[in-house]
């Protein structure tokens, strides 16, 4: 009961990854430039109309450090679930070189990334023992519904 309502909740987060952290300025003000950068992403670079209102929560998380070593992750979370899948069936725009290198992912209970794990170690075991060349094998679905498929590599 108390793992399905916390899989509900996380079902409109999503989590990026390798967004740089201004350094320098005060809470507030990295704060405001995080969330700048994400409506820029969201609404120039996606397409996906989305304002301030729509995001019910935005936070990096983690302890802040003041190395620059790896820029802590940023949970978004919306108030609606069809703009988090808006968002995610849009990512193949990303080509910008200013974006991309940041990594959307789903927000994932402990059980799902467990399990996401377990297949993908899975999926690099079928992709070495398949020696034609021909497949590539991918864990796609969302979580808690992820599978493995088996994809045909493009000869171009």
């Amino acid at each position: 009961m108390l793992e399905e309502r916390d899989r509900e909740q996380r079902a409109s987060n999503i989590i990026m990854y390798n967004i740089a952290e201004p350094a320098g300025a005060s809470r507030e003000d990295k704060w405001r430039s995080d969330r700048q950068f994400c409506m820029d992403l969201f609404n120039k670079v996606l397409g996906v109309s989305i304002v301030e209102n729509d995001m019910k929560r935005f936070l990096r998380l983690g302890k802040s450090r003041d190395s620059a070593e790896s820029p802590r992750p940023v949970l978004v979370q919306f108030r609606d679930r069809v703009l988090k899948n808006m968002i995610m069936e849009s990512l193949s725009k990303l080509k910008d070189a200013r974006y991309k290198q940041v990594i959307f992912a789903h927000d994932m209970t402990r059980e799902e990334r467990e399990e996401c794990k377990r297949l993908v170690a899975e999926a690099k075991k079928k992709q070495s023992e398949d020696h034609s060349g021909e497949f590539m094998y991918r864990v796609r679905g969302t979580p808690g519904n992820l599978r493995i498929d088996k994809i045909r590599k493009r000869n171009y």
